[in-house]
């Protein structure tokens, strides 16, 4: 797992998979007082592998001491082929449940209260 920040940015990358290659990863946006979370993505042939979970885990332990929020809403990136995208957005929003988050006002943005 490499966590990245980027340099005069407020974004972070979580990457998985060899140097020359990524088969995972997450950008993440640390906002004023919470961290959101703009994607998350698995090759699709490395899904079912328990990737996203361990990005996810990453994040949560690099962000938990402070809200973390997203949108709930299935993404393939468009240079991965084949385009075939993974769990539904019902499927997403139970993902992300159990790992802790809940659904704000409405249903497709989660967030995930601080740790402590």
């Amino acid at each position: 797992m490499r966590h990245t920040a980027v340099p005069d940015s407020d974004e972070h990358w979580f990457e998985i998979g060899p140097a020359d290659e990524r088969i995972a990863y997450a950008c993440v946006v640390q906002c004023r007082s919470f961290a959101w979370v703009e994607e998350i993505a698995v090759e699709p042939r490395h899904r079912g592998e328990e990737l996203a979970s361990h990005i996810l885990d990453a994040i949560i332990t690099a962000f938990g001491r402070q809200e973390i929020a997203l949108g709930a809403t299935p993404f393939v990136p468009d240079s991965w082929k084949p385009k075939r995208s993974g769990l539904d957005a019902v499927q997403l929003r139970a993902w992300y449940r159990r790992h802790g988050f809940h659904a704000m006002s409405d249903d497709s943005h989660l967030y995930r209260a601080a740790d402590g």
